[in-house]
């Protein structure tokens, strides 16, 4: 595992006497820091563009702007304003402590500069600064979790729930007898339901344990030469009920000994969301397509479907992880949105991009790449 190399902490300064910038250029660059000053402020803020600093000293008595001027203006942009700022000056009075602080210093440092002085005041601010970055990650880290934590309770609370409770409100009518098992549409309709009702409910809890373990970094992504025909025959396999329901025509267009190199478990779920989507939005005795195509050394899965289609504006909408955005299927069948966000996840981990074509009222296209595996020798 390469470890994590710690960048040196970078300085710039802005002082009129290119004495004083030479003498903190051996002081810094002596004592580990990257230094870069200069005399002009026009060239000061062309420097800061280049590269934010991690501190800035900065001379008061300047015959061209004074440093609390300076500083002041330095402020005033939403960029810069994180920036801790230590003056330099020869002088130091109550009233130029005060001043400095309220335009946004954060320190004073007298000339001639005292070696031990300087670097203890720079490395204190520079660790201050680090430690605020630090806890603003967390706290980013923290609200990103609990609003992850907050969308799942509302799926568990709303979208898992009701196909669960359709399922309970089905096996209590059979138990009491408003519903014969004997009867001749018991088989063809409420076992169909009560299957697909499962179908539904299962599905969305493992796009949820996928989502919250992809959102939590904990998917473990193991490439490995994957056989794409027999991934997607599976993948039928499973969806048959769906399909077969809606008299949809599966086609498996992928050639014999096609090989992709991915992780086998995101890659099946990534189909599987695909297809099960596909059925979803296919009408009655329709037909769905998974499509290969080799692009250089990538291969291009497609999923074609010859549905409602998806209006251009909707696109960027599911194509965004943060909207959740879902509608109901052909026989009003419900989602939540979250398989294609998982989708897109799980493609990323692979080294792809999930993309769409689609004709509203003809069908959509959703096709993705993966890297070619290498065809396996009997």
């Amino acid at each position: 595992m390469d470890q994590q190399v710690t960048e040196k902490p970078y300085i710039l300064a802005i002082d009129d006497e290119q004495l004083n910038l030479e003498l903190l250029q051996f002081i810094l660059e002596k004592n580990g820091f990257v230094f870069q000053g200069t005399q002009d402020n026009n060239s000061f803020f062309e420097l800061l563009e280049q590269r934010l600093p991690d501190l800035i000293l900065l001379d008061i008595i300047m015959p061209r702007i004074e440093g609390f001027e300076l500083c002041e203006k330095l402020k005033s942009y939403d960029q810069y304003q994180d920036i801790p700022v230590i003056f330099l000056t020869g002088k130091v009075n109550v009233k130029d402590k005060i001043k400095g602080f309220e335009v946004g210093g954060v320190d004073y440092v007298t000339k001639p500069f005292n070696e031990q002085e300087l670097i203890a005041r720079i490395q204190t601010h520079v660790e201050l600064r680090k430690a605020k970055n630090q806890i603003e990650q967390q706290a980013e880290r923290l609200r990103q979790s609990n609003a992850l934590k907050d969308r799942m309770f509302s799926i568990i609370g709303h979208d898992l729930r009701s196909p669960l409770s359709a399922a309970k409100l089905k096996m209590d009518f059979i138990m009491r007898g408003i519903l014969d098992p004997t009867s001749a549409d018991f088989k063809s309709k409420t076992v169909y339901e009560l299957l697909k009702t499962m179908d539904e409910a299962l599905n969305l809890l493992q796009n949820l344990l996928g989502w919250a373990k992809a959102e939590s970094d904990q998917i473990q992504v193991i490439p490995e030469n994957l056989d794409l025909r027999e991934i997607v025959e599976q993948t039928f396999r499973l969806l048959k009920l769906g399909s077969e329901h809606k008299k949809i025509t599966l086609r498996n267009n992928i050639p014999e000994s096609t090989f992709v190199y991915a992780d086998l478990n995101t890659t099946k779920t990534v189909l599987r969301n695909l297809l099960s989507n596909a059925i979803k939005f296919t009408p009655y005795q329709g037909k769905i397509q998974v499509n290969f195509k080799l692009e250089k050394d990538r291969a291009i899965v497609e999923v074609q479907d010859n549905g409602q289609g998806i209006p251009p504006e909707d696109i960027p909408k599911i194509l965004n992880p943060n909207e959740h955005f879902s509608k109901l299927g052909t026989e009003k069948e419900p989602g939540t949105g979250l398989g294609l966000v998982l989708c897109q996840n799980f493609v990323r981990k692979n080294g792809g991009t999930l993309k769409i074509r689609s004709t509203v009222g003809a069908g959509s296209t959703f096709y993705f790449d993966l890297p070619m595996g290498k065809e396996v020798s009997v």
